[in-house]
């Protein structure tokens, strides 16, 4: 998961019987790493091979960057490509796109406004209009880590809701009634 995540949430009662409401959810890139999809080099029947030639597996948003991934699929392509792996398949040599990202960091702020009206100190009729995602913040996903695909560090999504924290901007209006 993210190695940084902020949440705040508060109510502040303002006047006229008025109330605000306030969430925000942050969090920073979560851990990840890069692979190459249909290779066996160890021969232990998966087809899926992290890039080799880093320091830590999932080290990339860890310490890992753009240099140290162009630096692993180049010894990748000086020691696997155009050799067999176990299975006898051909290894394919990689390319990096030139623009691409290791995901995503999340952020959502969401408000409600709430006006109370009370009637003989027993009925009461709460109001209130609710922004999530206020600022509109894209929140992308759906980035796929395999090198040899073409989509490899390009988001195919957005963080998607309903009526809840990170999607597009929504409006809410609603009514709670207590007695």
């Amino acid at each position: 998961g993210a190695r940084h995540i902020l949440n705040v949430s508060g109510i502040v009662d303002l006047p006229f019987g008025l109330q605000l409401g306030i969430i925000s959810a942050i969090s920073s890139r979560g851990p990840l790493m890069p692979s190459v999809a249909g290779v066996d080099l160890d021969g232990d029947g998966t087809t899926t091979e992290p890039i080799t030639g880093v320091k830590n597996y999932n080290c990339f948003n860890r310490g890992c960057g753009k240099s140290d991934l162009e630096a692993a699929v180049a010894l990748w392509n000086r020691t696997y490509a155009g050799k067999q792996d176990a299975r006898g398949q051909n290894i394919p040599q990689l390319t990096l796109p030139s623009n691409y990202e290791f995901g995503d960091s999340f952020s959502s702020q969401d408000v409600r406004l709430t006006k109370t009206f009370t009637w003989k100190d027993r009925y009461k009729l709460a109001v209130f209009g609710e922004m999530f995602n206020f600022l509109n913040i894209a929140n992308l996903s759906g980035y796929n880590f395999t090198i040899n695909n073409a989509l490899f560090g390009q988001p195919t999504q957005r963080a998607t809701q309903v009526f809840g924290s990170g999607g597009p901007r929504a409006l809410q209006l609603g009514a709670r009634i207590s007695f």
